[in-house]
């Protein structure tokens, strides 16, 4: 029961988180830019221009499948992996920072950017480590329930 009030707290956590990040990211759109432009990662900096579009949709698309998953298990599972492979990406892109020792400000939208690299790591890590906890929970949960057949349908359907 605990771990069910877990996963929903988890779940409204990373909605919060992601659609927190991605309207900052929006609505500042030319420094989300700019910073991703100063970033030690050639890639980022050639595509800066339409990574800053496409990272918020990605996190506001994956904030509404979260939000979908509370109807369905099946959906949010593949949410949550989603979450836990964006919040992976990042944690990527945050240990290239940490290494380059470059001392560029984060990329990140609102009070979040506030933080610094390490404390991003350990951030993200949390999140992370919730999101997974969370998936073992929903395959656990899901596995153990019994699957029903069209024959088990019926059988139902006739005794009423």
């Amino acid at each position: 029961m605990k771990a069910r009030y877990i996963k929903q707290v988890v779940t409204i956590l990373l909605i919060l988180l992601f659609t927190y990040t991605a309207t900052s990211k929006f609505l500042d759109y030319e420094k989300f830019v700019f910073q991703m432009r100063l970033a030690p990662v050639p890639f980022m900096k050639m595509s800066a221009p339409i990574l800053g579009y496409i990272v918020p949709a990605v996190e506001i698309l994956i904030a509404i499948a979260l939000g979908v998953g509370f109807f369905h298990s099946t959906v949010s599972i593949k949410a949550l992996y989603a979450s836990v492979i964006l919040l992976s990406i990042f944690e990527v892109y945050i240990t290239i920072m940490l290494l380059s020792d470059s001392h560029l400000p984060c990329t990140c939208g609102g009070i979040v950017s506030q933080m610094g690299w390490k404390q991003h790591l350990f951030f993200n890590a949390f999140f992370i480590i919730g999101g997974i906890f969370t998936i073992r929970f929903l395959q656990k949960n899901h596995a153990s329930r019994p699957i029903r057949t069209a024959l088990d349908d019926h059988k139902i359907l006739s005794r009423a």
